[in-house]
């Protein structure tokens, strides 16, 4: 009795005195190191150099070359055919359009795994072109059907164990007076950059889920963070010519892209968005802690990691939360991107899109930034998908190339990716809205990265 009752003061103890045990601290440390090596360590393997991550699907695609074909095949018929069976396409007219279109992307995403597979080209010629439904099925579809599931396995290591706490609290006095969100979206930042805009996303949208993120706070991070990954980059800038700066283009784009969001959040829409957490969730806002920063923050995580479910089960949630978003994710893209892919290659549709931009292209034209009408439309294109922009451009001056290719990471939404990301999760943005931040994001990114561009590159 005298041990039991020994052994709870000290439990006690350690709790109010912030003393903890080895194994917490191993978990703590130990996960959370294994959660940045897999996310963000860039490792070299059989001349890749890439994250674990990405290692981690190639060795999948090398091994089983099948599965992921196989797999988003599967992934988009079961997805396609869950609205109707849920009947969740009754809740509005955007989830009947949605539902409609997830049905639409099965034969598209079979016709895309039989030309994947070399089983078969079934289709109108002009759809089976190697830069149509065979690139947009594996280049994207696949790709993110393949890195959800896995990258929401391996994101249990950033956000179960304490290190979203820690880094939370430590970066907390920058995040909120610059973007108005709290300090553990600089998490969500860093792994969309990284990892995935689709995983950062699904980090973003469990956040909300869990009462960490108000709806505005959502919004700003999946709209403003959650943009193309640096593996994505690098096609890129091999497309615009830019792999001979890489180092430059890569940090230029961040700081770019970053400071867009800053300017965003202070504009119409987001200015006046909802700050209230979801429905029925209990919130958890950050609390403004007293004292030493970084003992606050130790502190946080310690407790988090000591509170934190068994490995196993946080692994089994979070892999089940990301088979559950690509079950809308991907048969959404496999329609919305094809689509995309039409209306930018087979109408003038961008062409007139493309004339929103104009007064801000011809003001850079008068400091010696070229071909205005062209950097405009190829701008307007990047709603529809951020790597066409980058070709239609290929061959003009350096300059342009770099807008674009800027452009075209720090805008963050296009319908190819991130937007039927944003439409699958929980977080209720309304598309009028999300245009509207597109449109905004794309202006001030064409000012920023044109006086970036004619400064490195001059007009030549």
């Amino acid at each position: 009795m005298e041990a039991n009752a020994a052994n709870e003061s000290g439990q006690k103890d350690v709790g109010r005195n912030s003393s903890y045990s080895l194994t917490t601290i191993i978990k703590f440390v130990g996960l959370s190191v294994l959660g940045v090596f897999l996310f963000f360590t860039p490792v070299t393997i059989k001349g890749v150099k890439s994250i674990p991550l990405d290692h981690f699907i190639i060795w999948i695609n090398e091994v089983i070359p099948w599965f992921g074909p196989v797999f988003t095949v599967i992934i988009v018929i079961i997805g396609g055919i869950l609205p109707w069976v849920q009947k969740s396409y009754r809740k509005n007219a955007l989830s009947l359009i949605m539902a409609l279109l997830r049905t639409l992307g099965i034969p598209f995403a079979v016709l895309g795994a039989l030309s994947f597979l070399k089983i078969a080209t079934i289709g109108p010629e002009w759809l089976m072109k190697p830069g149509m439904l065979p690139f947009l099925f594996e280049k994207i579809v696949v790709a993110v059907t393949l890195i959800v599931p896995i990258g929401s396995i391996f994101l249990t290591f950033l956000i179960c164990f304490g290190l979203l706490e820690f880094v939370g609290i430590l970066v907390n006095p920058v995040m909120r007076p610059v973007f108005k969100t709290p300090g553990k979206s600089a998490i969500n930042a860093v792994a969309a950059f990284i990892g995935s805009f689709s995983v950062a996303i699904f980090f973003t949208n469990k956040l909300y889920n869990e009462g960490k993120y108000t709806k505005r706070e959502a919004i700003v991070i999946m709209s403003g963070f959650s943009t193309v990954s640096a593996t994505f980059m690098v096609i890129v800038a091999k497309t615009a010519r830019l792999m001979d700066m890489w180092n430059f283009y890569f940090w230029s784009a961040l700081v770019i892209t970053f400071i867009v969001t800053a300017l965003t959040v202070r504009l119409w829409p987001i200015r006046k968005m909802e700050n209230s957490y979801k429905d029925g969730v209990t919130p958890v806002p950050e609390e403004k802690m007293p004292g030493n920063i970084f003992k606050n923050a130790l502190g946080e995580g310690l407790k988090t990691a000591r509170n934190s479910p068994p490995l196993l089960k946080s692994l089994w949630e979070n892999l089940k939360s990301g088979i559950n978003m690509i079950f809308v994710l991907s048969p959404s893209m496999s329609s919305i991107g094809l689509i995309a892919f039409i209306l930018v290659k087979m109408t003038s549709v961008f062409d007139i899109v493309g004339f929103i931009f104009v007064p801000f292209t011809l003001l850079l034209s008068l400091f010696g930034l070229p071909e205005p009408m062209v950097l405009a439309k190829a701008c307007s294109a990047i709603l529809a998908e951020m790597f066409v922009p980058n070709i239609l451009v290929a061959g003009l001056p350096m300059a342009v190339k770099y807008v674009v290719a800027v452009t075209s990471v720090s805008s963050v939404l296009f319908f190819a990716g991130p937007i039927p990301c944003i439409l699958a999760s929980d977080v209720e943005f309304k598309p009028s809205h999300m245009l509207a931040i597109w449109f905004e994001r794309t202006a001030l990114s064409i000012i920023l990265s044109g006086m970036v561009g004619l400064i490195v590159f001059g007009s030549a």
